[in-house]
């Protein structure tokens, strides 16, 4: 196993996958992957230039700002537009809205950019250096509601406009980070006149959104634009949504579907970029968490393109003729994790005790066999999966190989619940311990998503892992935004989720640093203490790559031994897409492909991308 997967390392690093020819169950090992496009179309397949996407669960909102879902970030990838884009073909960031890759200083703390000609909001006014600063002071401004992201913006002191250009200017960094050069690429900019016409925010500097001692709360002015900003029609309400992106938002019926129109004479509209192309003129992002009823809607070519549906379900997709007939599929490795967060700071949301020492927590790790969940959820496919062993990919560099996976030892599990004063005093086959002068039992909630049966038999088969050592758990489904809000939170006792990770490297200050819990945040688990914030912020500031993979590895084991999750394994992608369209990419990099460059064959079977632009 370590072999062949040690393997699949050197060709994600190294390679890039040819067209891929029509083998659907056929694992993709490379970074990305172009199929190669079927030659006509057949009578039976529709010439209407609409994506329908199968998705399993609405974004948690829309919201330019704040927001934290991967439906969200996969939707703004068409209605919004950022600095940088990021190049799923070669793992790397390029220039988006500015002329080039910005130019650093010697010393990695001041960056030059210089807007590109073009950009222009749906009002026909110019994308410009004012736009830039407003979307800085947003984010960083203390009353805006994004925990989850205000983490990256901390790191930036100011941005200066130059004098003799307005489209060029300064960012200027606090410190040195890894992600400094690229850290504009993840964040979509905002439109100042839309989104502050009174002009507020420009009554207020970087400076003092920086300023621990400036009290935003008590600026009148601040809080009510602020309060408008947060509300929740700027993130649903589709005459509040607005970006620079080739799409806009026509329709959300929640649960249902989200409908996507092209804008007519966009500003993209001739770009040779695959990132700005907009070939669909309509994409409807349908939800369906049934699986039966995703089958049958892709069997009705009702669907085109899914990354979300089960394994079951793709497994048995693919014993259909007349699915293979119409739609290619593959699955394909990805940096997404899967794992069982473990609420180590229960007290705040008045939850029991459960996990806050970490023999505990350990024994639980050794009860569930991450084996038996891969074959369980990928069949065949489970050879492909790599187990997590701490909170870094080992399909990445700066992985610590040196730690070992964990293997089930329910013996060695059993003693460390005895150490830690849990014992079935009753007999009725549950643990139990007095903690405070009152007897708990140990019998914990474990929250997982609705959107999907891989899920729900996970959760059943920890359930039944867990029994054996005497630990109760009430599996407990729940939408995607509740599953969010309990986690921020801190009101759980197990979360079984996935983080969607990508190939750069990473900043773990918003998973593991404690201001990340205390802000409620991303820190769901309340992992970490002085020591472990400070090696975060040492990584996030070194930006020697040698000595800042011995820092990550040195975290990584931190992590390890303190067990705040039980970590599961690498996620493997579910690709679905019709044969009807050209230009289909897969990417290891999340979404895993992209909607927009899919160009109906009926349009025009010979176009097809190279070298991810259109010849």
């Amino acid at each position: 196993m370590k072999k062949i997967l040690t393997g699949i390392l050197a060709i994600i690093c190294l390679t890039h996958c040819k067209d891929k020819k029509e083998s659907a169950l056929t694992p993709i090992s490379g970074i990305s992957s172009r199929i190669e496009d079927e030659r006509e179309m057949h009578a039976d397949w529709s010439n209407e230039n609409t994506v329908i996407v199968h998705s399993i669960s609405d974004p948690d909102n829309l919201h330019p700002t704040n927001g934290n879902s991967a439906p969200r970030s996969e939707i703004m990838l068409l209605t919004q537009r950022s600095i940088l884009y990021t190049d799923f073909e070669n793992q790397s960031m390029i220039a988006g809205l500015v002329k080039t890759s910005p130019v650093a200083s010697a010393d990695g703390l001041t960056y030059i950019y210089q807007l590109k000609p073009g950009p222009e909001w749906d009002d026909k006014t110019p994308f410009t250096f004012e736009d830039v600063l407003f979307t800085a002071k947003a984010y960083l401004c203390p009353l805006v509601n994004d925990p989850a992201v205000k983490t990256y913006w901390r790191n930036l002191k100011n941005i200066i406009q130059d004098e003799n250009d307005k489209n060029k200017f300064q960012v200027i960094m606090k410190a040195r980070n890894i992600q400094n050069q690229y850290w504009f690429g993840s964040f979509p900019v905002l439109q100042r006149k839309f989104h502050d016409p009174g002009n507020i925010l420009a009554n207020y500097s970087l400076e003092q959104f920086n300023d621990t001692s400036f009290r935003a709360e008590n600026e009148k002015e601040l809080s009510d634009w602020a309060n408008e900003f947060n509300s929740d029609k700027n993130g649903r309400d589709p005459k509040y949504l607005n970006g620079l992106g080739m799409y806009k938002v026509e329709r959300w019926e929640s649960g249902q579907f989200i409908t996507l129109l092209k804008k007519k004479n966009h500003w993209t509209e001739n770009s040779l970029d695959y990132h700005e192309h907009s070939f669909p003129e309509k994409i409807i992002y349908k939800i369906n968490k049934d699986d039966n009823s995703q089958q049958l809607e892709f069997k009705n070519q009702n669907f085109d393109v899914t990354n979300n549906i089960s394994m079951s379900g793709f497994l048995a997709l693919n014993e259909n003729a007349t699915f293979k007939n119409n739609y290619s599929s593959f699955v394909s490795p990805t940096y997404n994790y899967t794992y069982i967060g473990l609420n180590q700071r229960p007290k705040q949301a008045n939850r029991n005790p459960l996990f806050t020492d970490k023999n505990t927590r350990r024994a639980i790790a050794l009860s569930i066999s991450i084996e038996k969940i891969t074959k369980l959820i990928y069949a065949q496919y489970s050879s492909q999966c790599r187990q997590m062993i701490a909170n870094v990919s080992p399909l990445k560099k700066e992985f610590n190989s040196e730690l070992q996976p964990l293997k089930v030892d329910l013996k060695q599990a059993a003693k460390l619940l005895k150490d830690s004063k849990w014992t079935d005093s009753d007999n009725d086959g549950i643990l139990d311990r007095v903690i405070d002068g009152r007897k708990i039992n140990f019998e914990a909630d474990l929250n997982y998503l609705n959107t999907s049966p891989d899920w729900r038999d996970m959760a059943l088969l920890i359930s039944e892992e867990l029994k054996q050592i005497g630990v109760k758990i009430n599996p407990v489904p729940m939408e995607l935004k509740l599953f969010i809000e309990r986690a921020r939170s801190h009101n759980f006792d197990m979360m079984l989720g996935s983080w969607a990770a990508g190939s750069f490297s990473e900043d773990f200050t918003q998973l593991w640093h404690t201001s990340n819990w205390s802000n409620h945040g991303s820190n769901y688990s309340g992992f970490g203490n002085y020591l472990s914030d400070a090696l975060i912020d040492s990584i996030r500031t070194e930006i020697n790559m040698t000595k800042r993979d011995s820092l990550s590895k040195e975290l990584q084991k931190i992590i390890y031994e303190d067990q705040p999750y039980v970590f599961l394994y690498t996620s493997m992608r579910r690709n679905i897409i019709h044969k009807r369209f050209a230009n289909r990419m897969i990417f290891a990099d999340r979404p895993g492909t992209l909607i927009n460059p899919l160009r109906l064959l009926s349009i025009n079977p010979v176009i097809t991308l190279q070298n991810g632009t259109t010849p």
